[in-house]
Parts: C-alpha cells; structure tokens; sequence
C-alpha cells in the first residue's frame, strides 16, 4: 500500500504523537512528571483520535497504531474519559460528599454579578450534600447555609491564607488544621459520626500555580521561567502532601480526602494522593470529568478520594459558571 507525500508527514506525526501520548499518560515516573506538559493531554489525545479517524476512513493499517497504543496505556485512559457505568454496585446505607473552589464567593467581581453568594447557596441547597468541603473560603461573603448545624471554618492564623470551610450535617466530633509551610495554601479535618460509625473527612488545597496573564500558555509556553515556576509547584505539592501523610498516619478511621489538587490526574501529586485510594470519578463518572478551564484547557484538578472501605454510588461535575472550578459531589455507601 503507497501512501502519498501527506500520508507519510501524517504516518511520521501520528507515531511522534503516539509515543509523546504514552510518555504522558504513563502510570511510571517519566522525565514529564513536573513538566508542564502533562496539561496538554487532552489536546495530544484530540490530535491522535483525529489522526485515528483519517486513517480509519482511508482503509488504511496506520489506524492500528492508535489501537495499539490505546491497549497499552488503558489503564490511564480511564483517568481521562469515563463513559456511564451502569454496573456501579449501590449500597443502601449512603451519605454525600461535595468539594468545591468557591473562589471567595466571588468577593471581587470575577463575574459581572452580585448575586454568586446567593446562587452558591441555592445551588447547594439543591444538591443535598451531607458534607461540603469549600476551598478559597470568606468570611465576609459567605451565605449562610442554616441547613448545616456543624461547621469548622480554619483559623485566620496569619494574613494571606487561603481560608477552608468544611460543613455537615452530622456530629462534628473532632477537628483539625494542618499549616502547610511557606505556603498561603493549607488543610483541614474534621471527624463525623455517621450511623453510628466514625469518619474522617479532608478539605486540602495544595499549592496553585498563580499564573499571569504573560504566562498564558499561547504566549510563552516554553519558556524557563514559566517551566521553573511549575517545577518549584510541583514539588511544594509533594511536600504538602507528605504533610497531609504525617497527619493522616495518625488517624484509625475510614477518610475522604476533598482536594483543590492543582494539578492534574496525569501528575506526581495525583498519583501520590491517590495511592491506596479510589478516585470517585473512575468509579463512577463520566465524560472528562473536567472542574477547571485553563487557556481554554480543560482540566481535572478537583478531586474526592475514598478510603477503600466506602462503595462510590455515584459521582457529577455540577456544571454551574459561579467559580473558577466547577463543584463536585459523590454519593459513597458505607454497610
């Protein structure tokens, strides 16, 4: 079979994006697990389904490529793309989970409008959760919420925290803060009784990129400075999540870890975070699963984690423009 002077620019730029693909997504460490590469997935991906598609409709073997490279790395695409999974085993005993960036209830007009502390508030309200988790959190604009008799709102302990918020509607029975250092960014827990059995659950919010708006991704997307800043993140995450770790070795419950990650599903803070535990998304989401747009990327970088004990009834992304990130909200069975 001949192929035309196109066919093979396009067979060599297939097998460069293929391997580039597989290199990414790979479960082992790589030379990209602090690159800011790993945010250009989607896109890589997009690029060889598309490729997949020509080569598919041509009749031609180079389609195969694709195929190959799809068994390979199966395991992370189900970090990627989930479709509906109808065979998620429920539980009778259930109680629900959101996590959501509020982005101070949009204390600096972000968005042209007044009224995202209310719609924040209805929009939970709708929802039902038994426990929110509220990363980026103000005092000042923040609703509410009477429906939640048990709150623990971090201490202000030094000027340019990024405040957390968790609350319930079960007992609060303990609590805590966990300072990450030289950092704005921080965790906390509280332990709740539900039917009679004890939980912990986290809110974390690990280190953020502070991008500029000189450092979008079409401007500068190369440059060393722009790489060093990711690194330095990258790293300060791990850090974080080593002090999460010190924390949680102390705990004897169940837990659930709400995170603002700040990184995606294909880093070293992902798989760190996620060791030993399940991601509620690859249990029972769908689509890209996709919280945050970055230079018009879409991103995972909010997450629920759950301890092996808990069954993932069901998982959303709540699609509503009133932050930065989009809410998250699980359903997790615990007989």
């Amino acid at each position: 079979m001949k192929f035309s002077f196109l066919e093979n620019c396009l067979l060599v730029l297939n097998g460069f994006f293929l391997v580039f693909q597989l290199m990414l997504m790979g479960s082992t460490p790589s030379l990209f697990d602090f690159s800011i590469l790993n945010l250009f997935i989607p896109i890589v991906v997009l690029v060889n389904l598309c490729l997949f598609c020509y080569w598919l409709l041509k009749m031609k073997w180079p389609f195969l490529l694709f195929m190959g490279a799809f068994l390979i790395g199966y395991g992370e695409w189900t970090l990627l793309y989930q479709f509906p999974n109808k065979t998620v085993r429920k539980s009778s005993a259930t109680f629900s989970v959101m996590s959501y960036n509020v982005r101070l209830f949009n204390k600096y007009r972000w968005i042209d409008s007044a009224e995202v502390p209310t719609s924040i508030e209805q929009l939970i309200q709708e929802e039902k959760p038994d426990v929110v988790c509220l990363q980026e959190y103000s005092r000042s604009e923040a609703p509410r919420l009477d429906e939640y008799e048990y709150t623990y709102i971090q201490p202000s302990r030094e000027m340019g925290k990024s405040p957390l918020a968790i609350y319930s509607k079960f007992p609060i029975l303990d609590q805590g803060y966990i300072d990450f250092e030289a950092s704005s960014n921080s965790g906390a827990f509280v332990d709740v009784s539900f039917r009679n059995k004890r939980l912990r659950v986290y809110n974390l919010h690990l280190e953020s990129f502070r991008i500029d708006a000189e450092d979008s991704l079409f401007s500068n997307p190369n440059s060393a400075a722009l790489q060093l800043k990711f690194d330095e993140v990258f790293r300060k995450q791990l850090t974080q999540i080593d002090q999460f770790n010190e924390v949680e070795s102390l705990n004897d419950f169940p837990s659930v870890v709400c995170t603002d990650l700040n990184n995606t599903q294909f880093s070293k803070a992902y798989k760190a975070l996620s060791a030993d535990r399940n991601d509620a998304f690859t249990l029972a989401g769908k689509g890209l699963g996709e919280t945050f747009y970055f230079s018009s990327f879409p991103l995972r970088i909010d997450f629920i984690f759950t301890h092996k004990d808990f069954k993932v009834n069901s998982f959303e992304v709540v699609k509503e423009t009133l932050s930065d990130h989009y809410p998250i909200i699980t359903h997790l069975g615990w007989d």
